[in-house]
């Protein structure tokens, strides 16, 4: 019984470590966008055109592969994708041209897209039900704490060298992920799916006996909408706060990194929030109207702080609602696939819902640096923001009327 404890836990673990590694290659140019632009020259629209590409290709990627999941071969498959987008990290910042930046990552979108459909597809499967809420708090640390990384090497990185050596570094951990990933997998899932045929626990929307299937359309409609909300907000303060900031308070590109930390930092505390808040309001659409309501209110006090420039407190501002915003995530890519695992397939509804998740930071990247450089300028941003969030609110609140008193 004591092996079979421990090789789930280090299956969760690799899993963990995985997905963790593969975001620090992944924001690797949004951590460094800042410093990017000052050295190049080149506009907000312009380094967003990058982002856009990657999140284009990532989400798409996300939804594909959520429906072929299935047919791939996740030993040799996430093995692949960590090496192919290694190699495109280590050679980004030295491309001659900035031009063809925007194509390179999108083809790290492509080979990104595949790992997350695939690693909850593996736990759903190795896991008996027991596990699932340790694996659903653990990977939904994996973004905040890959985030979290990737921050604090680019503004050490920026201060003492260049962007470019966090580039370098970035590819060298998804290189020894990839190592690990394929040394330990045989190890870690042969035997390990002993009592994963078990039936999950009952999740607090859902009877156990089948679902009407409109009902089960309506409800991933709402958590799709939301996806797209939750990544437009969460995406697009990680990308431009650092200049936000840079360009409110004067700091330096490295101590606007820096001070971005606060972000990740708060946010791995987004799946424990998500945790809790759905153990009190039995509820996945409740829960994320909570927290979108929070972050509406914590978005309007940084529009009021624009009129009086208070650094500590826009920053702190941030950081909860990057809490907010990685708890709403937990929610939708992790909590309700893992959840629903008896009724439909973990990898294709996190794919789906994931996807969702990048059409918002698709959306996000592009149009708020846009809205950045015309004359509406940072206001504009954050009245778009808001007006995000009170949409969902809005949609969520619909959701809960028309269907109280009913499971799905």
């Amino acid at each position: 019984m004591k092996t079979k404890i421990s090789r789930t836990s280090l299956l969760i673990i690799l899993c963990w470590l995985v997905y963790t590694c593969s975001y620090i290659g992944k924001l690797s140019y949004n951590a460094n966008i800042t410093p990017i632009g000052l050295a190049l020259g080149v506009s907000k629209t312009e380094l967003g055109t990058v982002s856009t590409f990657f999140f284009f290709a990532y989400g798409i990627g996300q939804v594909v592969n959520g429906f072929l999941c299935k047919k791939y071969n996740a030993k040799y498959v996430i093995f692949a994708c960590l090496l192919v987008s290694s190699a495109i990290t280590a050679v980004f910042p030295f491309i001659p041209d900035f031009s063809i930046a925007k194509y390179l990552w999108l083809v790290n979108g492509i080979a990104m897209s595949f790992l997350w459909t695939l690693l909850i597809r593996l736990l759903s499967e190795q896991l008996p039900k027991k596990d699932i809420p340790r694996a659903v708090l653990a990977m939904g640390t994996t973004v905040a704490t890959g985030t979290f990384i990737v921050y604090g090497m680019s503004s050490l990185m920026v201060a003492v060298a260049t962007y470019h050596v966090t580039f370098c570094i970035a590819a060298a951990i998804m290189a020894a992920s990839a190592i690990v990933w394929i040394c330990s997998f045989n190890r870690l899932t042969s035997g390990a799916k002993d009592s994963a045929s078990d039936v999950t626990e009952e999740i607090t929307e859902a009877p156990s006996g089948g679902m009407a299937t409109r009902s089960v359309m309506i409800f991933i409609a709402v958590l799709a909408f939301f996806a797209v909300g939750n990544n437009f907000v969460k995406d697009g303060l990680t990308a431009w706060t650092p200049q936000i900031l840079d360009e409110t308070y004067n700091t330096p590109s490295w101590l606007s990194i820096l001070l971005t930390l606060l972000l990740p930092t708060m946010a791995i505390g987004g799946a424990g929030v998500a945790l809790r808040l759905q153990k009190r309001t039995n509820s996945f659409i409740g829960s994320c109207v909570i927290l979108f309501a929070a972050s509406a209110a914590l978005i309007g006090v940084v529009l009021g702080l624009f009129s009086f420039p208070v650094l500590p407190l826009t920053v702190v501002c941030f950081a909860i609602v990057s809490c907010l915003m990685a708890g709403v995530n937990n929610v939708i890519t992790s909590m309700v696939p893992l959840h629903m695992k008896d009724r439909i397939s973990s990898g294709k509804l996190a794919g789906v819902l994931n996807g969702f998740c990048y059409l918002g930071s698709t959306v996000s990247t592009y149009s708020l640096g846009a809205i950045a450089d015309s004359a509406l300028g940072w206001y504009g941003v954050f009245y778009v923001l808001l007006a995000v969030t009170a949409l969902a609110i809005a949609t969520g609140s619909l959701y809960l009327i028309f269907n109280k008193g009913k499971k799905i």
